[in-house]
């Protein structure tokens, strides 16, 4: 259906003389979706709202960001999500949770100001909600288990640039090494790249320390999942470009 829908804005296109051909699909279908105002509602059937056509849109080009998911939770237009794909659905999830954590953040450094802290805590909690909302659809659409707490911690800080080494060794410690099976090709990437550095400090530190049994095996112990992880992740990153 979506197809069709993308088809019917491309020929509006025609009819107003908006140039197509030539075009990649990808560049039709970002074009068609600009022609969304004046394209007669029921072309849109499909969706529970109309502008929920150009987040998937986005969600396939890889173009959702933070500050659109902020803006559409203030204005109350959260995708409804029950036409997207299991693929769509996880990239509109793992924006929105990078989106959570960057209005959890602003909560924690903007001054008190009681009204804008209430726009911010809204708007923070709409997302959570549909966070919620979305993992649910996840499962009755049969896409990918939604992954546990710790891991949706995971995925966010690697959305924001936020992993760090010593919470990479403490997981490994712990046994609590995220799944990655949720992740995004960005995020898998973004979690290789700690974790390679996480067993390069903690082969260094082998070397380093003195000559403790009990506590060189706790590095010992901790290098080797680390070194697992990475091999496990790399192959789920597979066919990520």
């Amino acid at each position: 259906m979506r197809l069709f829908v993308a088809a019917a804005l491309i020929a509006s296109g025609d009819a107003l003389n908006v140039p197509v051909v030539g075009m990649s699909r990808r560049a039709a279908f970002a074009k068609a979706t600009a022609l969304i105002p004046l394209v007669p509602l029921a072309a849109f059937a499909e969706y529970k709202q109309a502008s929920d056509a150009e987040v998937y849109a986005r969600a396939d080009a890889g173009k959702l960001n933070m500050a659109r998911v902020v803006e559409r939770a203030k204005a109350g237009k959260l995708v409804d999500g029950s036409s997207a794909s299991c693929k769509e659905l996880a990239d509109i999830i793992a924006v929105d949770r990078s989106a959570l954590q960057f209005e959890e953040d602003k909560l924690e450094a903007m001054p008190n100001d009681p009204a804008q802290k209430k726009i911010v805590e809204d708007a923070k909690n709409k997302i959570a909600a549909q966070i919620k909302k979305l993992e649910v659809l996840g499962k009755s659409k049969s896409c990918a288990e939604p992954p546990s707490p710790s891991d949706k911690e995971v995925y966010a800080r690697a959305d924001a640039g936020k992993i760090n080494i010593a919470q990479v060794i403490e997981r490994a410690k712990a046994g609590k090494l995220v799944d990655g099976s949720s992740a995004t090709c960005s995020e898998l990437g973004e979690i290789i790249a700690v974790d390679r550095k996480a067993l390069q400090f903690e082969k260094d530190k082998l070397e380093a320390m003195p000559n403790d049994p009990a506590q060189k095996k706790i590095v010992e112990d901790a290098k080797i999942k680390i070194a697992a992880q990475i091999r496990k992740l790399n192959d789920l990153s597979y066919g990520c470009t």
